[in-house]
Formats: structure tokens, C-alpha cells, sequence
């Protein structure tokens, strides 16, 4: 009897945010770039924090930089990650509070609406009107960062298109004519996280951008500057809880929508 790959998974990938859809599976503590939205199709989601505060609901919002772990037991769930410097999250942000983690409630998020996003034939922005109507706004458009230094929006453009390219914090500044430690205290201060971290986060959303796109594990972490698989490997590992198999272990069951 063959082998069971179990549901389809449906990634809808933007430049400054990505929603997962599909199976949730218990995580590791870790933490990462974006703003992530947990959302339950049907029950509830456990969060435990590094504090060990946990966090029970059919909706659970958790900050950037944030140390957390799951409990999912295999669920359907809606896993929203979004960087937190873009203007459309800052947008959507000022209708809540999104300071601290907490089980999420309110008259916008209706995760049950989300499942209409595991239909293939949605585009994106389809589903970026319905994310929309989800957190109450007229629209979501808008990846760029919204830092007031346009030395820093510079450096993040670059970092973003380009994250395989960076070399160290004293060339990037230079690019953009500040000091180096100028420049890493206002990275950190209008981004939220150090450089080395941001670009981290860029190298592994490209390296999975370039595995959706049908490239192995190991050309997309060489690609996206990695040392090699198993480095990306470890990186995903610490950064989202889970091995990047967990998405690609099987790919005809990977549903991706650009």
C-alpha cells in the first residue's frame, strides 16, 4: 500500500510576508524576524513563551524576536509571518495592540475565513484582499520598510534583494556613507534586530523561496548563501521550529501561490 503524504500544504509567499496553511506540528523553542499570526481552523493553539507563560486560543499573536514554541498536534492551521519594519504590517498593526504576545481575539480575525485560501486556483491577490478584510483594512499593499533613515531603507532594500551578497556590517555601511557603528545602532534602532540577524532571516526566506521553486535543499542554501544544506538546515531549525523537510520532505503536496 502506497505510503500516505497526507493534506496539501499551501504557501502564499509576498516580498515582506508569507502565510502557511496546512498541518501544524509541535516546534522548538525559537525565535525570528516577523510578526507571526497562529491560527487555528478548528480547536485551539498552545504557546508556550521563554518565560513559560502559556498562551491558549483559537488565535495567538507573538512579536518579533520573540522566543516561543507550539503545540499543534497536527491540526489545520494559519501561520502568518510578517516583518514587522514593511509598511503593510505597520499598517495592519494600528488597528491592535501587537506589543506583546497574546491569545488574540477580536472582530477581525476570523480564521475560519482563511480556509477559502486552500482553493489553488486563489492568487495572491485574492488572498491578500481577504487577509485584508481579516485584519480590518482597506488594503495591504506595501512591502517597503518604513524606517525614517532612508540610509536604512537603503541598506534594506539591498539586504532583501541581495541577502547572498552581504558581506559585513562595515561594507554595508560604507555603501550607504554612515560609520559602522552608526549605522548598526540605527539598523537596530528602526529595524528592531541587529544586521547579522536580518540578514539571516533574508538568506533563509531565500533559500526556501528558491526550494518552492523546485531547487534542493542544497542548491537554494548555496544559492542564498548558506555554507551548505545542513547550515540551512539549522538555521530554519532556530528560526521557525522546525527542520525545512517539514515542508519539502514531500512536494507534491506543496501548493505554492505567487
Amino acid at each position: 500500500m502506497p505510503q500516505s503524504i497526507g493534506p496539501k500544504i499551501h504557501i502564499y509567499a509576498w516580498p515582506e510576508r508569507f502565510l502557511y496553511l496546512g498541518p501544524g506540528t509541535n516546534t522548538t523553542p525559537h525565535r525570528n524576524h516577523a510578526a507571526t499570526w497562529l491560527m487555528a481552523h478548528d480547536g485551539k493553539l498552545r504557546v508556550t513563551l521563554s518565560s513559560g507563560v502559556v498562551l491558549e486560543n483559537e488565535v495567538v499573536y507573538v512579536p518579533s524576536e520573540t522566543e516561543f514554541a507550539t503545540e499543534e498536534s497536527g491540526a489545520m492551521i494559519a501561520a502568518l509571518y510578517w516583518e514587522p519594519e514593511s509598511t503593510s504590517f505597520k499598517r495592519a498593526a494600528a488597528q491592535f495592540d501587537v506589543t506583546t504576545p497574546r491569545a488574540f481575539v477580536c472582530q477581525y480575525t476570523k480564521a475560519t475565513e482563511l480556509a477559502k485560501l486552500y482553493d489553488p486556483a486563489v492568487t495572491l491577490a485574492e488572498a491578500d484582499a481577504l487577509l485584508a478584510s481579516v485584519f480590518g483594512v482597506t488594503t495591504l499593499e506595501g512591502a517597503m520598510a518604513a524606517a525614517s533613515d532612508s540610509r536604512i531603507v537603503e541598506a534594506l532594500v539591498f539586504l532583501r534583494a541581495s541577502p547572498d551578497r552581504y558581506d559585513s556590517i562595515d561594507a554595508l555601511a560604507e555603501r550607504v556613507h554612515l560609520s559602522p557603528s552608526r549605522f548598526a545602532h540605527l539598523f537596530k534602532e528602526q529595524v528592531g534586530v541587529p544586521v547579522r540577524r536580518y540578514v539571516l532571516w533574508q538568506k533563509m526566506r531565500r533559500a526556501l523561496d528558491l526550494a518552492m521553486a523546485g531547487d534542493s535543499l542544497t542548491t537554494a542554501a548555496l544559492s542564498a548563501g548558506f555554507a551548505d544544506s545542513a547550515h540551512l538546515s539549522r538555521t530554519v531549525r532556530a528560526i521557525m521550529g522546525v527542520a525545512p523537510e517539514f515542508l519539502f520532505r514531500y512536494r507534491e503536496r506543496l501548493v505554492v501561490h505567487r
